[in-house]
C-alpha cells in the first residue's frame, strides 16, 4: 500500500468515519417512516429511512418526500442496506413530535396541524367560533340576543377560512 493510502487508512481509523458520498435516487413508494428510491442506474432499493434512526420513541422530525421527486441518500456503513434520506427536493409532508407537541404540515390536503397532549389549534378556533355565535352581553334593558345575521355571515367566514389551513 503506497503512503497516501496508508495515511488516508490512518486518517480514517483516527477520525472514525469513512467516506461516504451522496446517492441520487427518485422516490418511486412511501411506507410510514422508509420509502423506496430508484437509482439512476434503474436499481429499486426499499427500506430507505426518512429518518436518521429508526426508535420506537415518541419524538422526531421527519420529512415525507413527494413520490417521484429526487432525494439524497447517505449510508451510515457504506452500503446500500442502510440508506437514510438526507436531501428532499419535494416535500409531501413535515412532521414535529417533541414532548407532547405535534406540529404537521401536509401538501397533499394543504393544511397545518398543530396540538399538544391537551388541546389542538383547529379545537380552539372551533370553540372560538361557537362562542362567537353565541354570544350575549348585558344591556340597560337585559341580556342581548345573539349576534345579528351578518355577524354571523362573517364568523362563518371566519370558520370556513380557518377550517381550509388548519386540521
Amino acid at each position: 500500500m503506497d503512503k497516501i493510502a496508508q495515511l488516508r487508512q490512518k486518517l480514517q481509523e483516527a477520525v472514525g468515519v469513512t467516506p461516504n458520498l451522496p446517492i441520487m435516487a427518485t422516490v418511486i413508494d412511501i411506507q410510514d417512516d422508509h420509502c423506496s428510491v430508484k437509482l439512476t442506474s434503474g436499481l429499486e432499493l426499499t427500506d430507505v429511512r426518512l429518518k436518521a434512526t429508526i426508535s420506537e420513541g415518541n419524538e422526531f422530525m421527519i420529512i415525507t418526500p413527494v413520490i417521484g421527486s429526487d432525494v439524497m441518500l447517505l449510508s451510515s456503513t457504506g452500503n446500500l442496506d442502510n440508506l437514510t434520506v438526507i436531501k428532499v427536493d419535494q416535500v409531501q409532508k413535515i412532521e414535529i413530535r417533541q414532548n407532547g407537541l405535534q406540529i404537521i404540515t401536509d401538501s397533499s390536503d394543504k393544511k397545518v396541524s398543530v396540538k399538544n397532549d391537551q388541546v389542538s389549534l383547529i379545537a380552539i378556533m372551533t370553540d372560538l367560533a361557537t362562542l362567537l355565535k353565541q354570544l350575549k352581553v348585558f344591556t340597560p334593558i337585559g341580556p342581548s340576543g345573539t349576534p345579528l345575521p351578518d355577524s354571523i355571515e362573517a364568523i362563518t367566514e371566519f370558520e370556513t377560512k380557518f377550517n381550509q389551513l388548519l386540521k
